[in-house]
């Protein structure tokens, strides 16, 4: 018989190296790939690997993800308990009723859950990344293990290792050395480029997780982390496993490579959700097998309008776009998109451009305007001849800037929700 299993999603992260798209949302709940949520991918992995008991914590800038998470995920089942996706607020559960301050303390603060649902394993997963995982197989090699604590692990160049708690392992993937952030990371014994790192995603028992959180929190020392202070006193205990990433297939992309992102920088989010939309993309989001489920909006599908008019400038009124996402309720009008994301209800009036940009949900964009590596947010609306893209100086007047390809000169600019562009 499985075990009974009951996951936790750390949702509650500030995501501040994604402001300004985290000013009013946490970075969970941003938006990705034109009609998703960043947390939609593991919520997803869960629902796909047949574990449908989840929590998710959340804290900072909660009220998007909350109402994306009632309104898209609400899969309670009246006839019973065992069946939910509930979000769960910071309430101030210690006696001195502080906020998390931790992601160990996060969990401590909800043991009444855990106590109440009487799981025999905990599945701790960070809801911030974009990734496709079957969960059930690293359950199995936990099991198979007789694990205390597994923890997900992927190899990633050494030079971005210092951002992750960086595994060693033996043969058997028991892990042997553990660092979390380490300034000098240890190189993988066969690949000195790459380090082994967590990927803040963790199996426990659910009696020794109970043990171990009660412990920590009565540890006046400790910064109540799992990567700082639960998981690397557990290396001599010898029954901390690694589980490692590259070994999980899923069903209709089985000679796929395993696609894990962290999408914790503007750069990384611009270039994860431009990949998409290659002919051939790293993530394919398209594999009917493995779904990826969102909140559906009941909207028209997109339209594309032109015709044989001219503009005074003799710019021909087509409405097309290459190499691009268009998702619906989307109207492109006399204009041109050429390798871009448009999420849903972009409306782009006649004879503009969009090049190499990302545009959110209800953005309007007059007629002649210009846009090129650009990220709009939500509920922007952009006056007929705005030009942004071109002028790094003008750029950085209105909107936030940061650098794109630094040895090409090129820029990106993000333009917050709800501003008011003059």
């Amino acid at each position: 018989m499985r075990k009974k299993i009951l996951a936790m999603i750390l949702a509650g992260g500030e995501g501040t190296r994604l402001a300004p798209l985290t000013t009013q949302r946490a970075k969970p709940a941003v938006p990705f790939g034109g009609k998703y949520r960043i947390i939609d991918f593991v919520l997803s992995n869960f629902v796909n690997s047949g574990i449908d008991s989840i929590f998710v914590l959340t804290q900072f800038r909660s009220q998007s993800l909350t109402e994306h998470i009632v309104n898209g995920w609400n899969i309670s089942n009246p006839f019973g308990k065992s069946q939910f996706i509930i979000p769960v607020p910071a309430q101030m559960q210690t006696a001195d009723k502080r906020w998390y301050c931790g992601t160990a303390d996060a969990i401590y603060q909800n043991l009444h859950l855990i106590d109440e649902v009487n799981p025999q394993l905990v599945a701790i997963f960070g809801g911030d990344h974009i990734y496709r995982m079957d969960v059930s197989q690293m359950v199995k090699f936990h099991e198979k293990k007789e694990a205390l604590v597994s923890i997900a692990a992927i190899p990633v160049p050494i030079e971005e290792a210092s951002e992750f708690g960086v595994i060693q392992v033996d043969e058997e993937w028991r892990i042997t050395g553990f660092q979390e952030k380490p300034e000098n990371p240890t190189p993988m014994p066969s690949d000195p480029t790459k380090a082994l790192v967590s990927m803040g995603n963790y199996i426990f028992d659910k009696d020794k997780l109970s043990e171990l959180l009660n412990s920590d929190n009565d540890c006046e020392l400790s910064s109540h982390d799992f990567g700082k202070d639960i998981l690397p006193p557990l290396v001599e205990t010898g029954r901390l496993f690694a589980y490692n990433f590259h070994m999980n297939r899923i069903p209709g992309s089985e000679n796929d490579a395993p696609y894990w992102r962290d999408v914790g920088t503007l750069k990384a989010y611009f270039e994860a959700n431009m990949d998409l939309r290659q002919a051939w993309p790293q993530l394919d989001l398209y594999n009917d097998k493995w779904p990826i489920y969102n909140y559906h909006y009941s909207l028209p599908p997109a339209k594309f309008v032109h015709n044989d008019a001219v503009s005074d400038e003799g710019l021909p009124r087509i409405g097309k776009a290459v190499n691009s996402i268009v998702c619906d309720g989307c109207i492109v009008s006399g204009s041109t998109v050429n390798d871009s994301v448009l999420f849903n209800s972009v409306h782009i009036h006649s004879y503009s451009t969009i090049q190499n940009s990302i545009i959110l949900n209800d953005v309007k964009i007059g007629s002649h305007c210009r846009i090129k590596n650009t990220i709009i947010d939500k509920h922007v609306t952009l006056p007929p001849n705005t030009i942004i893209g071109y002028n790094r100086e003008e750029d950085e007047k209105r909107f936030h800037t940061c650098d794109l390809d630094p040895e090409q000169g090129t820029w990106l600019t993000v333009i917050e929700k709800h501003t008011t562009v003059k």
